[in-house]
């Protein structure tokens, strides 16, 4: 009779019958895995506050490391042990199909009151100001062996459950009848659509997943294509060159005999040609396909797919054996893609600038001419590719603004600036040319020399009239507040849109929407300050990891101010936007730019005495106390 009340204050739970400690498990390891947790005695976990600094360094540590294990797969409740005001929680890390990639994590939690706290080693009630009663600690080293010993076979359990549930998940996108009723031309044509949206139940099925018998490199597969999918966008060759949405592919040859088959898939990919002025390429990658003994076609990739390395696979293209097949890319492209050529060489100028600051890279090479001899269509491609990564690759962003056309007889051209975020004074002028074809106008992106000859003389005048000058019709969408007044603040909703729109924008690294939500001083030298913090706001708001969101409005007579808190890489920082009525809407004064942080003192009252000089004294004495405000609310102290 002794052990009844040991078994009923010692219960294991189901998946999700305990909640409390179950959920606050699974909060702790998210924010682990963010980076965002706080150590500190009543923080985020049950830490002592007798734990000593260099103990809570190692701890620190260990939460790193765990972070890294976590990575960023979908987390599930597990099983769940509770002890009175004590509990182990088994928390498991899903997604993907590959059984490496699974683990399961051992989270123990104190109850301090009514709330739920994690302890801050994993697995231990260690550092968490248990105390050292003999039985409670025998309580607890229960808890501890239980943690230990369930985590090793949960995890096993959940390997032996992969096989299962990744069928299961095949099968809701692809069936056995399906994969059966394929020809060789509908199988190659699933696999390269499923690769291209990113559909891994469907890829692994198009590689053998559902046969009985598992190719015998499946492991391998398995693996490599799980990586690829789970990568995303930033997903390494050769799987980029089916998966990524900025790379052009088209089916360039496919043939069959009885149960094999080979097709080739030409892809020109724009990042190929690296940050320097090499011109990406075209390459061709080749695949098997082949019957199963259930009668269904299944892809066998090359051996640089199945690879799984840390380091991008990157192999020189044959050239040489796949010259016709290269050859091909553009016909092929065209096929699926028709040419757009417009009547007059105005729209077609109008047209290109659009694709060019849309992104759409296939809208772009619409508008090419790709007629020519296979040689010269193919470097159209490149060069077409080269300009638009230039314009939307991930590293400095650039926008296309257009400034002048000129047309003569069968020839024309578009001259661009293009803006650089990184380096906003600097001139980058570039011209495209355009040609009368019988179909229409198209531009042609590898001009002849007698082209360029027969417009030099119209685009030499142009060059020279733009360059130093392009800034003032690139700002004519930033408002210029020729006078402040207290008019109307804005409401702190309409304040709070306008910032959450220009985050959005600044993200998006669509500059004239940027811009098209800024003010600007009636100042002749700042353009210049708007145009180096545009770009410094565009920059920033593309970097990986990057958060963002509004911690506090304060509304004026003339201003609303939006602080905003904004996480990147373990660091902190507090810009304060400026909100204004304008005639033409809601303004952010970007170019003064305040921020909430330590030892910006001195570039915050210049700011202020910035706006001082070219707004006037009531414009900044309506600000500088809702700034204030700000400070005080994140403990930065007074400018």
């Amino acid at each position: 009779m002794k052990l009844i009340p040991v078994l009923l204050a010692t219960t294991l739970f189901a998946p999700g019958a305990s909640i409390d400690p179950g959920k606050e498990a699974i909060n702790f390891l998210e924010k682990v895995r963010l980076g965002k947790i706080d150590l500190t005695p009543g923080g985020d976990t049950a830490l002592s506050p007798q734990t000593a600094d260099e103990k809570k360094r190692e701890i620190a540590k260990r939460l790193e490391r765990m972070a890294r294990d976590l990575g960023s797969d979908p987390l599930e409740l597990g099983a769940v042990r509770t002890d009175e005001d004590y509990a182990a929680v088994l928390v498991r890390k899903v997604g993907g199909f590959d059984p490496s990639r699974l683990q399961v994590f051992s989270v123990a939690l104190v109850k301090r009151g009514t709330e739920w706290s994690a302890a801050p080693l994993p697995a231990s009630f260690e550092n968490a100001g248990t105390g050292y009663a003999i039985t409670l600690r025998k309580r607890l080293d229960a808890l501890e062996n239980w943690m230990l010993r369930e985590q090793v076979v949960d995890l096993e359990k959940l390997r032996e459950q992969s096989a299962a549930r990744m069928r299961q998940k095949i099968e809701g996108r692809l069936s056995n009848e399906e994969l059966r009723g394929f020809d060789t031309s509908e199988a190659v044509q699933r696999f390269l659509q499923a690769c291209a949206q990113q559909d891994l139940p469907t890829v692994l099925g198009m590689l053998g997943g559902l046969s009985t018998t598992l190719p015998d490199d499946w492991p391998a597969r398995l693996k490599s294509a799980d990586a690829a999918m789970s990568a995303g966008l930033q997903v390494k060759r050769p799987w980029r060159l089916l998966m990524s949405p900025e790379v052009l592919r088209v089916l360039v040859h496919q043939e069959t005999e009885d149960d094999h088959g080979l097709f080739s898939v030409a892809c020109l990919d724009p990042a190929s040609g690296g940050t320097g002025a090499a011109a990406p390429r075209i390459e061709v990658v080749h695949f098997e396909i082949s019957k199963t003994d259930d009668d269904f076609w299944k892809i066998d990739p090359p051996d640089a797919f199945l690879r799984h390395d840390e380091e991008e696979v990157a192999e020189e293209p044959d050239q040489e054996s796949d010259a016709d097949l290269l050859d091909a890319f553009p016909l092929k492209w065209q096929e699926s893609h028709p040419a757009a050529p417009q009547a007059e060489a105005s729209l077609l100028y109008q047209a290109a600038s659009t694709a060019l600051q849309s992104g759409d890279l296939p809208s772009l090479l619409r508008l090419a001419r790709l007629d020519e001899d296979p040689a010269a269509a193919r470097k159209a491609c490149t060069t077409a590719a080269q300009i638009w990564w230039t314009l939307h690759g991930p590293g400095i962003v650039h926008h296309a603004m257009p400034l002048a056309f000129h047309e003569q007889e069968r020839v024309a051209a578009g001259l661009y600036q293009f803006f650089s975020a990184r380096e906003p004074d600097r001139t980058e002028l570039k011209a495209l040319y355009f040609e009368k074809s019988a179909n229409g106008w198209l531009w042609t992106p590898e001009p002849p020399a007698e082209t360029r000859e027969k417009l030099a003389t119209q685009l030499s005048p142009a060059i020279k009239q733009w360059t130093g000058h392009w800034q003032k019709t690139l700002l004519a969408d930033s408002y210029e507040l020729i006078e402040i007044n207290g008019s109307s603040a804005p409401t702190q909703e309409e304040a709070r849109t306008a910032v959450e729109s220009w985050i959005q924008t600044t993200r998006a690294a669509d500059v004239k929407a940027s811009l098209l939500l800024t003010a600007r001083l009636a100042d002749p030298k700042g353009g210049a300050a708007v145009l180096r913090n545009l770009g410094h706001e565009i920059s920033s708001a593309r970097r990986a990891g990057v958060t963002s969101q509004v911690t506090g409005i304060y509304q004026g007579e003339i201003w609303t101010g939006v602080g905003v808190e904004i996480q990147q890489g373990g660091k902190t920082t507090y810009p304060f936007y400026p909100v204004i009525r304008t005639p033409k809407g809601l303004r952010i004064l970007i170019e003064i730019d305040l921020f909430a942080s330590r030892g910006r003192e001195f570039l915050n009252k210049t700011a202020l005495e910035r706006l001082q000089k070219l707004g006037g004294p009531a414009a900044a004495d309506d600000l500088r106390p809702l700034f204030v405000e700000f400070q005080k609310q994140v403990g930065s102290g007074k400018p």
